[in-house]
């Protein structure tokens, strides 16, 4: 059983805090506490997958009709100019060639990093020429 605190002294001669302080505790006794459940009582899978392996599962799902994907290798150096400040560059990017643009997150260690490209085979195609063009003026 919950035993409300005692009232502060100024409530009593504040009549605005009285009224709020009593309307708080109105409320928290008219409402039953909501918790989500512990993790123990949590009937999922045994082990969550980290969220980089859920979107690896969901860029690997199959495009929709009339889309295709494919895959380029960026040199990793060159991300941050694909990317640009804020990402603004690659959401122009995106919007010149209509095609989704996905940089994997690291490069584990390789020289050069995965980008995906998915759309039509036109929009692929402008987006990879726009890649190509800024790796090659660096």
């Amino acid at each position: 059983m919950n035993v409300p605190p005692p009232v502060p002294a100024a409530a009593s001669t504040n009549p605005l805090l009285a009224d709020a302080l009593a309307r708080a505790q109105a409320l928290a006794a008219a409402k039953p506490t909501l918790k989500r459940p512990s993790d123990d009582s949590y009937e999922g899978p045994d082990i969550k997958k980290p969220f980089y392996e859920q979107n690896m599962m969901a860029a690997a799902a199959p495009p929709g009709p009339g889309m295709s994907t494919e895959q380029v290798m960026v040199p990793d150096n060159m991300v941050g100019l694909i990317i640009g400040r804020g990402g603004e560059q690659i959401t122009r990017l995106q919007a010149d060639s209509g095609c989704k643009i996905q940089l994997s997150q690291d490069s584990q260690g390789m020289p050069h990093r995965l980008c995906t490209l998915t759309g039509s085979g036109e929009a692929i195609s402008i987006a990879r020429s726009m890649i190509d063009e800024i790796i090659s003026n660096e």
